[in-house]
């Protein structure tokens, strides 16, 4: 925009010979100069502003006087642009055209009629409570798109101190004094394991000691465990949950998983780990110097209200704040 009408007021700057105080030159003057130009009138264009035609002259002679050129020439039946003024339309309409477009732009994502909401979260999260959330969400503001990605604690956390993303959803990894961690929901961890298994043919609750002697099946679900002495060294560890799904359907060995992570599967059996009852905390990650856009803030209303209702439906506890 400003390329447009520099090399306007350069040809003004010949004209006169001297400076101009471009300075001065408001939107108003802009869009009253079209107006006027358009209907070769200062009453008719008073009209269209809605404003008294002295209101109209005067910001004319003051666009005039700023510039130090006519740009009408005025008769008592007719007003038409001078040279000055020809040359001057066609960037003057430019001008107010990016403008208007410029702020429809930023007034549409304020009131998130369009915008983009990233975020990175657990795969359980992912699987369990966003599809809800996301489709209610894409009825209220069906022009906002949605990237998620899924990682496990650490990646999401990443994601999140690199900016990557608006927010996370997961669980503490480490701490870090440039991200804020809001608690969010609380599941507890349970024993899980094929339906052939010993313990899952009892269907009682567990204790940390019986683990003692099993065949584990460790994942990075599972490294941060205050019972981690109980399992020791894991036999078998594995970098995703779908492989561990798998060696558990293959009744390879046993494992313990935040409720919300496990599977609905006919093949697997979970129960209360007791002695003691073990939790995972599941956060809103931010960062504190990051403000989030009008789509995300209005994604974390839709997860707000919404969450109760799924926590109930999970047996999952809401974390106050």
């Amino acid at each position: 925009m400003k390329t447009y009408l520099l090399s306007w007021l350069g040809f003004c700057l010949k004209e006169r010979g001297g400076a101009i105080k471009h300075h001065n030159i408001t939107l108003n003057h802009l869009r009253t100069f079209v107006v006027v130009a358009r209907h070769g009138s200062f009453n008719r264009a008073a009209d269209e502003l809605s404003r008294s035609q002295p209101a109209v002259t005067l910001a004319i002679k003051q666009l005039e006087g700023y510039i130090g050129l006519k740009l009408f020439e005025r008769t008592t039946r007719k007003v038409t642009p001078t040279t000055a003024g020809d040359k001057f339309t066609p960037i003057a309409e430019r001008l107010l055209r990016e403008f208007d477009m410029a702020i429809y732009d930023v007034t549409a994502t304020a009131q998130c009629r369009s915008g983009h909401v990233s975020m990175s979260v657990l795969p359980s999260v992912a699987t369990r409570l966003l599809p809800k959330i996301i489709s209610e969400f894409t009825k209220k503001y069906p022009d906002i798109s949605i990237h998620l990605s899924d990682s496990n604690a650490q990646g999401v956390q990443r994601s999140v101190e690199r900016s990557e993303v608006d927010f996370g959803i997961g669980s503490l990894w480490h701490p870090n004094s440039k991200l804020e961690f809001t608690p969010l929901l609380e599941d507890k961890f349970e024993f899980v394991c094929h339906r052939d298994h010993p313990l899952a043919r009892k269907a009682l609750p567990v204790s940390w000691s019986q683990l003692q002697g099993l065949s584990f099946l460790g994942t990075g679900l599972t490294h941060a465990l205050t019972k981690q002495c109980y399992i020791g060294n894991p036999k078998f560890e594995f970098s995703t949950t779908t492989t561990l799904f798998a060696m558990l359907r293959a009744n390879l060995g046993v494992t313990v998983l935040p409720s919300l992570a496990i599977p609905r599967d006919d093949d697997l059996v979970s129960l209360p780990m007791v002695d003691p009852v073990e939790t995972r905390e599941i956060c809103v990650i931010f960062r504190q110097d990051w403000t989030l856009s009008p789509a995300a803030s209005a994604m974390m209303e839709e997860l707000t209200e919404h969450l109760p209702e799924l926590a109930q439906q999970l047996e999952l506890t809401v974390k106050s704040g």
